[in-house]
């Protein structure tokens, strides 16, 4: 062969030696994500020993994306050639990992907005609020029909930093949010946020600033907020404070074993064969 076809053949197959090495690391990350199993970032690099030698590897936790990719290379040969090798490259430093998380948040997110152009209506869903370093987030989501399976969904989108929560500031981050990711805003046909001037204000609401331009989207207060709005006015009520700390007390009553199992017997001994089960549960 020329030194072209060599060239070319030996990059090939490099391509396919590095893609057989990270795709066991892409599906324990994946893993990790689906069972919201946290990573280690920075603790998480260097050389991976699979099999421990004495009890202090053995009592020595590396944390669970390590201990994952461990636990497969005993039964993959070469995840195990890859891990153990002295080479530097072997995509699980922090960067990778980054990289592969972000792989997956933009596949995820094209097929949710692919399914989301695809009904033509879908309603938008937000909420704000400051994380644990203080910085403002806001929380996308949308809600669609599934027109395959002829059912209701609500897709998380992303958090995105709001540095302005006024209501036309969030109102265009927003929309700006949603061209960046590719949904067709003409399909937009509702908007759900809760009671705040600043999301539900009928003139500088966020709701009121995006109706001025897409006037189909009707905006609906959050079911959710208005259920916990009317459980927090109702503890207020005297009757119903008192029924709360009734049934505390009752609780603290028989949260002790004797007790509980007393109240358990009783149950199971009383007449009444139709609530036994729900009153024991």
């Amino acid at each position: 062969m020329s030194i072209e076809q060599q060239l070319d053949t030996e990059r090939v197959k490099q391509i396919t030696e590095n893609r057989n090495k990270i795709k066991p690391i892409i599906e324990a990350i994946i893993l990790c994500g689906r069972q919201n199993i946290s990573l280690r970032g920075h603790r998480d690099d260097g050389r991976l020993v699979i099999t421990k030698s004495d009890d202090n590897d053995l009592k020595n936790n590396e944390g669970n994306f390590r201990e994952i990719l461990r636990y497969r290379a005993q039964g993959d040969l070469n995840l195990k050639m890859c891990l153990e090798s002295d080479g530097t490259i072997k995509y699980t430093s922090k960067t990778s990992q980054n990289s592969i998380i972000e792989a997956c948040n933009s596949v995820l997110l094209k097929n949710i907005v692919a399914r989301v152009n695809f009904t033509k209506c879908f309603s938008i869903l937000a909420d704000e609020t400051a994380d644990i370093s203080g910085v403002e987030q806001m929380s996308l989501c949308v809600r669609f029909v599934d027109l395959n399976k002829l059912v209701l969904c609500e897709e998380f989108l992303q958090f995105v930093p709001a540095h302005d929560t006024t209501g036309k500031g969030l109102a265009n981050l927003i929309l700006e949010t949603l061209k960046q990711f590719g949904v067709e805003l003409k399909f937009l046909r509702g908007q759900g946020y809760d009671g705040a001037a600043s999301m539900s204000g009928i003139y500088n609401g966020v709701q009121s600033h995006i109706r001025q331009i897409y006037p189909s989207a009707m905006y609906v207060h959050c079911s959710a907020h208005i259920l916990n709005l009317v459980v927090t006015k109702s503890c207020g009520v005297r009757p119903i404070m008192n029924c709360l700390s009734l049934i505390g007390e009752i609780r603290d009553f028989f949260i002790h074993p004797k007790r509980k199992n007393v109240l358990s017997y009783k149950i199971l001994d009383s007449s009444n064969d139709t609530t036994k089960k729900n009153t024991k549960t």
